[in-house]
């Protein structure tokens, strides 16, 4: 009998994939109501960044968080280095990080944790190099996991680490 062994590792990359196919394939119509955040006033502010949105990605992020902000003209510019640098290691385009990274901040506001987009695309951005590529969207699911368990960003930096 022939047995083929799949490492820890690749076993919860697999299954973490899979459950974010689920999750996508989801009917939201039946789907348990859950408490409501005040996330943004969508009639100024569009909850998702399209082709259609007349704003660079860098102010349409600074702009929908929930951040506190003295200087938005400072923010908008950090925002944007940011994009640059996450894009550049990521692979992927400014618009797709920044609705990733503002969709995280609403899924961590769902569980109290007060953390902005900025803030975390600053985190992603410094982490250090992983041994396998992952997609942005991948790591900002794999936070989301790991944050609402509890864990640290130290821990997590160690969790991601050994993917």
């Amino acid at each position: 009998m022939f047995v083929r062994t799949v490492s820890f590792s690749s076993l919860k990359l697999i299954l973490c994939l899979s459950f974010m196919f689920l999750l996508a394939g989801c009917d939201q119509e039946n789907a348990p109501q859950m408490d409501a955040v005040a996330v943004v006033d969508e009639t100024s502010i569009p909850l998702w960044l399209d082709g259609q949105v007349e704003m660079s990605p860098q102010e349409w992020l600074v702009k929908r968080s929930h951040a506190e902000v003295t200087d938005e003209k400072a923010e908008i510019e950090r925002t944007a280095e940011l994009l640059v640098i996450a894009a550049d290691r990521f692979d992927e385009s400014h618009r797709m990080i920044a609705n990733r990274a503002a969709q995280l901040e609403d899924m961590l506001l769902e569980h109290r944790i007060t953390e902005t987009a900025v803030d975390r695309l600053e985190w992603f951005t410094k982490l250090p190099t992983l041994q396998t590529p992952h997609s942005f969207s991948a790591l900002c699911q794999y936070y989301y996991n790991l944050r609402t368990q509890g864990k640290t960003e130290d821990e997590i930096i160690q969790n991601l680490l050994r993917i």
